[in-house]
């Protein structure tokens, strides 16, 4: 697996189902590597690309304005790029099952969530955004407009008082996500800020969280396992 991706498997030989877990805008930080260990631990072979792995090294500390470059210049096309480099690797991964694959994305990861589950249908059968950002926007091919004609199935945990990304902001995702019917789960999670599912994070929101990653594994339990 290439050195820009963190991996995260359970106990045991395997083969383990995929899921690929798409970090939120602080990057693969502290709490991420929780979060993807903590879903190894159900079973699951997580794999977890750097999202700014085509920019100098960065830490924790890296200070904001040279994170916000690496958030805006980092596209949707370089995550479908990282994507594919993935699958292609996950072919020699004796521990990786072939077949579904499930996501999961926080933040700016929701975004690659939506767009990973368009491009490989076949692929990518169960996902799950957690206070996903910048996934209803006024372009023509704004990652919400995808969502209805998605075969697999889809949960979104939002925060009630996220103050990045509204859940008015996400109305459009929202009703698109009903239109999957039973394949579609949205949560409004009271008393939940942006970034609420990230261990550690000082907005961590333990029942939110949990909530979220109980349907996440009952979701991925239907649509990967």
């Amino acid at each position: 697996m290439q050195d820009w991706v963190h991996v995260e498997q359970p106990d045991g030989d395997g083969p383990f189902p995929v899921i690929v877990f798409f970090h939120h805008g602080p990057g693969f930080d502290a709490g991420s590597e929780e979060a993807a260990r903590m879903i190894a631990d159900q079973g699951y072979f997580v794999v977890a690309p750097d999202r700014y792995r085509r920019f100098e090294p960065w830490t924790e500390e890296t200070d904001r304005e040279r994170r916000m470059e690496m958030f805006v210049g980092t596209t949707d096309e370089h995550v479908e790029e990282d994507v594919g480099l993935i699958l292609s690797a996950l072919a020699d991964e004796p521990a990786a099952r072939d077949g579904r694959m499930g996501c999961i994305g926080y933040c700016i990861g929701g975004r690659s969530v939506l767009r990973t589950m368009a491009n490989h249908p076949d692929v990518f059968t169960g996902g799950g955004g957690l206070h996903p950002s910048m996934c209803v926007t006024d372009d023509a091919n704004s990652p919400h407009l995808a969502v209805p004609g998605l075969p697999g199935q889809l949960y979104l945990g939002f925060g009630a008082e996220d103050q990045m990304q509204s859940v008015a902001m996400h109305q459009p995702l929202i009703e698109a996500t009903g239109e999957l019917g039973d394949r579609g789960i949205v949560e409004i999670h009271e008393g939940a800020d942006h970034g609420f599912a990230v261990p550690g994070s000082e907005r961590y929101h333990e029942a939110a969280a949990r909530r979220s990653y109980d349907q996440a594994f009952a979701l991925w339990d239907r649509a990967v396992r």
